[in-house]
């Protein structure tokens, strides 16, 4: 059964109760003249999306494509096949062709990419689809009063997208902010960054512009995984940022200024994840597991070089930087 809980008239934060752990959030805008507008709303069943699609829909728009994201999109098109569907640029190149994305995230490299497909296309039920709109950083969409602007949010994902959704016929209503996956989860902020395309340089400049635009208006707040924030709390996207900090000064006290350390010391260690949800691949492991640990290590790395705090002294090897 799907969920409405309402952010301001007409426009709903959207869920389904099913206890598939696999699954996000969305956004249902009412219009009844142009049709209804929709954000996100994969992760229901296809009876769930079916009854969504007996009204009129006037655009679907995508934020990224990450599986929770986009693995039942098929439906909507195979349900209604002149649907407009709307995803950043380069990332709908993703939605028509998965070779695409399996080349860009890294799993193709990592000898992992038919594994990746499997549990795309058997596990989820992930289908290409036939025809999709990319679009650029910083469009802006109207339909009938209700303007959508994208706001480019990469970092997570190449091309991630949040989105300013405001009703220009109704001045007190307030706008919302629907931030997709930046990392303002239910349990805590954490920035997931797993993929070999994301980059915590470009998070950080994510998190400080989101912030500025999130400061600038009366923005009502909502997102992938997380509550609506209807009150101003002004450190909300700052907590992105300490998390992130936190992860690094682990990882600064796992390293050494004279003994050079390689990726094989630092993993498996519980940096990234919790030490029991490792399990070896011949073993009956999840090989998405050892990829996503490897990665996220990796952006750390980075992240710490670029900022003058790690020293590369060989190849995969760092010092400390006193």
């Amino acid at each position: 059964m799907l969920i409405y809980e309402k952010i301001v008239d007409d426009i709903f934060l959207i869920r389904s109760d099913s206890s598939f752990w696999f699954k996000c959030q969305g956004i249902v805008i009412k219009n009844k003249k142009s049709g209804n507008l929709l954000i996100d709303c994969n992760c229901f069943y296809k009876n769930e999306i079916e009854n969504l699609l007996k009204d009129k829909i006037g655009a679907y728009f995508v934020s990224h494509v990450h599986l929770d994201h986009v693995y039942n999109l098929h439906y909507y098109e195979e349900f209604n096949p002149n649907i407009k569907i709307y995803c950043p640029i380069p990332e709908n190149e993703y939605l028509t062709d998965f070779n695409n994305f399996i080349r860009d995230n890294g799993t193709l490299a990592f000898g992992i990419g038919d594994q990746f497909k499997g549990f795309a296309f058997k596990e989820l039920g992930f289908k290409e689809i036939k025809s999709v709109i990319g679009f650029n950083p910083e469009t802006e969409f109207e339909f009938d009063s209700i303007k959508i602007k994208a706001i480019p949010i990469p970092g997570h994902s190449l091309a991630q997208s949040a989105f300013s959704i405001e009703d220009t016929n109704e001045q007190s209503k307030r706008k919302i902010l629907f931030v997709s996956d930046i990392g303002l989860t239910e349990k805590r902020a954490w920035a997931w960054h797993g993929f070999r395309y994301s980059n915590l340089e470009i998070f950080r400049e994510t998190i400080k512009r989101i912030e500025d635009i999130y400061l600038s208006d009366d923005y009502i707040i909502a997102s992938s995984h997380g509550r609506i924030i209807f009150e101003k709390q002004p450190d909300v996207f700052n907590n992105l940022l300490i998390g992130l900090e936190k992860t690094e000064n682990d990882l600064l006290n796992m390293l050494d200024p004279k003994k050079p350390r390689s990726l094989e010391d630092l993993k498996f260690k519980g940096l990234i994840f919790p030490l029991k949800v490792f399990k070896p691949v011949e073993k009956g492991g999840n090989p998405m597991v050892p990829f996503f640990e490897h990665n996220m290590i990796l952006h750390h790395i980075e992240d710490l070089i670029e900022r003058g705090k790690v020293i590369e002294v060989g190849n995969k090897q760092w010092i400390l930087n006193n």
